[in-house]
């Protein structure tokens, strides 16, 4: 069956004109430029990308509704909270107190996970905190991650203090 990539930008872009948002809130709120977002809603594409669900996501389809419209089918549309519940985003956080892109929470939980941490670095001014998170891909043994984990050499450096993350962890 061919999937049908003009249909699935013309039903996000009726999806998003409806939420009455622009292609460039579109793109600030996903994290990609405008012209993705247009290439996305005019069906240049050729598969589902995080962005295309990051996009879905954000006009409040569910998550099986890319590959129902690809099919021919509709999409299907999350339930509204209710009065004072927050709407669910990716990643479970609140909506509205997310300030991270969706990009970054789709990203955030994609892969099994090989380790994260937050780290402190003291400024002049104050403290800036780092948080990293480390994932595979899926597929991957544990001895790849456990690889992958051993190449990494990530510094974290603010004039004065340097911090290393210890990859033995």
């Amino acid at each position: 069956m061919a999937r049908e990539w003009t249909r699935l930008g013309e039903t996000l872009k009726a999806g998003r004109i409806a939420r009455g948002m622009e292609q460039q809130q579109v793109a600030s709120e996903i994290g990609v430029g405008r012209g993705a977002v247009r290439n996305i809603e005019i069906g240049q594409v050729a598969r589902v990308t995080h962005t295309i669900r990051a996009y879905a996501r954000l006009i409040g389809w569910t998550d099986d509704s890319i590959e129902r419209v690809l099919d021919g089918g509709e999409p299907t549309v999350q339930e509204e909270a209710s009065a004072g519940e927050p709407v669910q985003a990716v990643g479970g956080q609140p909506a509205a107190q997310s300030d991270l892109s969706l990009e970054v929470q789709e990203s955030l939980r994609r892969g099994p996970l090989i380790k994260s941490l937050v780290e402190e670095v003291r400024t002049p001014t104050g403290r800036v905190r780092a948080t990293i998170v480390i994932r595979g891909e899926d597929g991957q043994t544990p001895e790849d991650l456990l690889e992958a984990l051993r190449s990494l050499d990530i510094e974290i450096t603010a004039e004065r203090d340097t911090h290393s993350i210890d990859k033995s962890e």
